[in-house]
């Protein structure tokens, strides 16, 4: 009876001290008020009783009943908190913002982190003023990729090719149509900027969870809803709307439309004529929780990019001060290319434990790419008036040109592509000294993908060329012999496979009572310059070490090739410290870092189909060794709230196995050959912040150089009777009695833009902040390119330089009324209400994009420019809610 007596006691007196506990709730944020994620937060009476801040700062602390006190500490930085906890109640304490400021990409907890691949600072995509805009656009302007193009979303980065850049979207790689040969064909990027969370990009160096490319990685995830929200964007190029729900707490959907017209922007193009592209979108996200840790996402999009474009006539005016010239043409016929694309992809993510985290991917990708065009050009070359005393000056006074073209196509590419892939890691957990919590050690990260692949393709396609009433080329006066003809009929399927594995871990170095002497520079109320050192003692100072190493390995069935390739990575936090505006010692960001490793691209159907169309199934992988060294340096100016973000990376790319190719428009035609190598070397310099209080505005400057020598491209020229290189169409004498061997060695690759520069800088008006300015700039130097024909070593000539500047102008009809009940009611319902007025090419810059080639009577070759856009003027309406 004691024993049952005793018994009934104890339980009620547990039952009585689980009872008197409370909760306590906060949110952690940091200067520029946004959540700090993984902040520890610990009860001062009893140490044991801990938690972290989730990913958007906020926390829930169980805790006895009575007055209690937590402690909130990241780094140096220690705070306390007390509150009066209440038996069953959650109490909050208010919002508590630490003097620190979190940067995407480290590691609060600084163990086990990937930062191969940065994040972006985030801003509103739509306001960017450009005609494509998104998020292609924004990675131009800010990071080291460069487009030299308007009307395209593809972008080159550090030498490399189109093809060069793995996209991602939640996880899923993204693919692009394989026909196109224009950028007014392209139509919109898979990638929907309005549903964007985050965008992070690495421009080489990245470790071995990311795919096989030579040059990039853009990784986009898409926003989890957590309300109901939506957009709609509307402008002269087209609208998109979006909506977004949390039905409940398993279950949320994105649904999203585009529609997108071009013709009024494709009118600025030197050819004029009845453009008429159709291009519209849909896209589904859904996320169904079938446990907690268990979640179950649906990636849905379908594209359709219908262009009709009759061209009637176009005049471009070129040549020299001394020889100015004009190319004019009258055109019939049309061009119609259609291409609809499909991709199905759903995942299945499963959090274990703390320790583990499973994943499964699978998608199907399925484009059917129609090309059909008959137009024929007949053109007329003159020569202009130069003397501008003279009456006929700017006007034709002779003619050296006449001919005519035709070119014929009829192209069809069907493709599906089915990919499964298995991810995983594994946590390294440690218990910390007093045994009641774990701290992370590591971590280790796998995976295993494989894919099919079927494509058939259809090619038939011819030119020709008449000038001056005679068939070119000239071989039998009896025939006619076409320019250049292509007929193939491909079908490939194929399979292949890839895997990888790697682990990084990351270890902090403290030193107690560190002792601190920071150089201080400052003004006194005079204007005088004055200096003073001060001096402090870090109780906790703490410096980190982090790598990243593994390998990737890969199987290609159609040429039976099996790769493995290593990388690795290595980040180190120094201790640094600064005095802040109010006379505070703070650490400072600051990261160096390296990697490098080997990073193969095995070959994908365009890289296998020659220039005559056929498929050349031997093509192996083009191979490279990476070597990337940089740093990130964060610094305070101007009492803003958000630091300012300096980086430089200087980079070296050696290439062998290359695949040689050309690029006409934004069509890339390879030789499908292994037979060069190559040099990539560079520096990349970033700098972003609030130059304008409360909005970010980013500069950029690359340097480049990138070459390479293909094998067995010696080449004899031949010297005639008079000394001459005899040069058909322009000497008489074209008998030689003499040659010479030449060896072109190292020659620019056809992306070897020497210097490029960019700057995407926004601003609100003083006293009137509802007005907006968004300014893009853009230049890049002398591209090369070459005479027509895919004789590699000639193309060494460069083309102009690209420059463009487009500005935009915005209303923000809520910035001075964030509370709904002091709007109007029509306005009530939104979050944010904008009306942009844009003018893109604001300086009307005929920019150059690729050389048409043309004979006069005399038989020599006119390389005539291909202009872009010019200036055109654009109002957007920005709705969110």
């Amino acid at each position: 009876m004691r024993v049952f007596s005793t018994f009934i006691l104890f339980t009620i007196l547990t039952v009585q001290a689980l009872a008197q506990h409370g909760t306590i709730t906060g949110k952690i944020v940091d200067k520029s008020n946004s959540g700090f994620p993984e902040i520890s937060i610990v009860l001062e009476s009893d140490k044991s009783i801990r938690t972290r801040t989730n990913l958007d700062g906020v926390f829930e602390l169980k805790a006895p009943v009575g007055f209690q006190t937590i402690i909130i500490q990241f780094d140096d930085e220690v705070q306390k908190r007390s509150i009066t906890v209440v038996e069953n109640e959650t109490r909050s304490i208010d919002k508590v913002k630490l003097n620190v400021q979190f940067i995407s990409g480290f590691d609060v907890t600084a163990k086990g982190k990937d930062n191969s691949i940065n994040d972006l600072p985030m801003m509103e995509l739509g306001a960017i003023p450009a005609p494509g805009g998104g998020v292609e656009k924004y990675i131009t302007l800010t990071t080291a990729a460069t487009s030299n193009n308007e009307l395209t979303n593809n972008y080159n980065v550090r030498g490399g090719s189109y093809d060069e850049n793995l996209v991602y979207v939640n996880g899923f790689e993204i693919y692009r149509p394989f026909l196109t040969r224009s950028g007014q064909q392209e139509g919109m990027s898979f990638i929907n900027p309005n549903l964007v969370q985050s965008i992070a990009f690495s421009a080489g160096g990245f470790t071995s969870n990311y795919g096989d490319r030579l040059s990039s990685v853009l990784d986009i995830t898409y926003r989890t809803p957590t309300r109901f929200r939506g957009s709609l964007d509307a402008s002269f190029l087209g609208v998109s709307i979006h909506a977004e729900d949390k039905v409940n707490a398993r279950f949320n959907y994105t649904v999203a439309g585009r529609y997108q017209d071009q013709g009024y922007l494709l009118n600025a193009l030197p050819i004029k004529g009845a453009y008429k592209p159709k291009f519209y979108d849909f896209q589904l996200l859904t996320n169904f929780a079938i446990k907690e840790n268990l979640v179950w996402s649906v990636l849905g999009h379908f594209s359709s990019n219908d262009y009709l474009f009759s061209p009637v006539s176009q005049e471009t005016k070129f040549g020299t001060v001394s020889q100015p010239l004009s190319f004019k043409v009258y055109f019939e016929g049309q061009e119609v290319t259609r291409f609809q694309t499909i991709t199905g992809a759903t995942s299945l993510k499963w959090d274990v434990n703390k320790r583990t985290n499973l994943a499964m991917y699978a998608k199907v990708f399925n484009t059917d790419e129609r090309e059909t065009f008959d137009i024929l050009g007949e053109y007329f070359i003159n020569e202009l008036g130069k003397d501008p005393a003279q009456e006929e000056y700017g006007d034709s006074v002779g003619t050296i040109g006449i001919g005519a073209y035709l070119d014929h196509s009829r192209n069809r590419l069907q493709a599906t592509i089915y990919s499964l892939r298995h991810e995983g890691s594994y946590q390294v957990l440690k218990l910390t000294e007093d045994g009641l919590d774990y701290y992370k050690k590591g971590k280790i990260d796998w995976g295993v993908s494989a894919q099919y692949e079927e494509f058939n393709d259809v090619i038939s396609e011819w030119g020709l060329i008449d000038s001056a009433g005679y068939s070119l080329p000239q071989n039998n006066p009896n025939e006619i012999i076409l320019n250049s003809s292509i007929k193939a009929k491909n079908q490939l399927s194929t399979f292949r496979t890839s895997g990888y594995l790697q682990y990084s871990q990351a270890f902090d170095y403290y030193k107690h009572d560190y002792p601190v002497a920071v150089t201080v520079r400052s003004k006194d109320s005079l204007g005088n310059k004055t200096k003073y050192i001060h001096q402090d003692t870090v109780e906790n100072s703490r410096s980190q070490l982090s790598f990243n190493t593994g390998v990737r390995t890969g199987y290609t069935a159609f040429n039976n090739e099996f790769y493995i390739t290593p990388r690795a990575m290595l980040s180190y936090y120094p201790r640094r410290y600064y005095v802040n505006s109010n006379g505070a010692l703070k650490k400072r960001y600051v990261r160096l870092h390296a990697s490098s490793g080997l990073y193969y691209q095995p070959p994908f159907y365009r890289e296998l189909r020659r220039f005559d169309g056929s498929v050349n199934p031997a093509t192996k992988s083009q191979k490279s060794f990476h070597f990337v060294a940089g740093a990130d340096y964060a610094f305070e100016m101007w009492e803003r709230n958000t630091p300012f973000k300096m980086t430089g990376e200087v980079f070296y790319k050696y290439m062998w196995d290359v695949n040689p190719y050309s690029i006409d428009n934004v069509r890339t035609r390879y030789y499908a050959e292994n037979i060069a190598v190559g040099h990539s070397y560079g520096l990349d310099l970033n700098l972003h912040g609030e130059f304008i209080d409360g909005v970010q505005s980013f500069f950029k400057i690359g340097l480049l150089r990138s070459i390479e020598d293909l094998n067995n491209d010696d080449y004899y020229t031949y010297i005639n009777s008079d000394g001459d290189e005899i040069i058909p169409g322009y000497t008489f004498n074209n008998t030689p009695v003499d040659s010479t061997l030449n060896s072109p060695g190292f020659i620019p690759k056809p992306t070897d833009q020497w210097f490029t520069f960019a700057t995407l800088v926004q601003d609100r008006m003083p006293g009137v902040e509802q007005f907006t300015a968004q300014l893009g700039f853009q230049f890049g130097s002398k591209l090369p390119y070459g005479p027509p024909g895919n004789i590699r070593y000639q193309d060494t000539l460069r083309q102009k330089a690209y420059f463009r500047v487009d500005i935009g102008f915005g209303y923000d009809f809520l910035y001075k009324k964030p509370n709904k009940e002091d709007r109007i009611k029509i306005f009530r319902p939104f979050t944010d209400i904008q009306l942009n007025f844009e003018i893109f090419n604001i300086l009307g810059i005929k920019n150059v994009l690729s050389q048409q080639w043309i004979q006069d009577t005399e038989g020599r070759h006119i390389a005539i420019p291909n202009h872009l856009t010019h200036r055109r003027f654009n109002l957007k309406l920005i709705l969110r809610w």
